[in-house]
């Protein structure tokens, strides 16, 4: 005759089919990786080398804010690139919103914030 199943062997695997996995928690850095993808159509380079990336904080329920600016306050790119920053960001595991937060201070400056290959495409050097 089986010995009857004790009150933890019974609730065990009902409790953890119950909760949900859990894996890996995307980062900052790993929605910062995820924007080189956004391209600015005007100068052909990515917004992480262009330095228009300011900042990316996720918090643990999944929610994205990304903090940066654009060219100029009045880029007419500016709904099409905020478009592209959620397209490469929606699908990264773990992700549930994301939120473009526009800043202008400080101000885009492409001598300072560009990345050394962006300012060479650029013909800053």
């Amino acid at each position: 005759m089986p010995e009857p199943m004790s009150e933890t062997e019974e609730s065990g695997p009902v409790a953890a089919a119950a909760q949900p996995a859990v894996g890996p928690m995307v980062t900052g850095d790993d929605v910062h990786e995820a924007l080189r993808e956004v391209i600015d159509p005007e100068l052909g380079l990515d917004i992480v080398s262009l330095g228009l990336v300011y900042g990316v904080t996720v918090d643990p329920e999944g929610d994205a804010v990304v903090s940066m600016t654009l060219t100029t306050p009045y880029c007419p790119m500016g709904p099409m690139i905020e478009s592209q920053v959620h397209a490469s960001t929606q699908f990264l595991p773990g992700i549930r919103n994301v939120k473009v937060d526009l800043v202008w201070d400080p101000p885009w400056d492409p001598h300072t914030m560009a990345s050394d290959e962006a300012k060479l495409e650029l013909g800053l050097y």
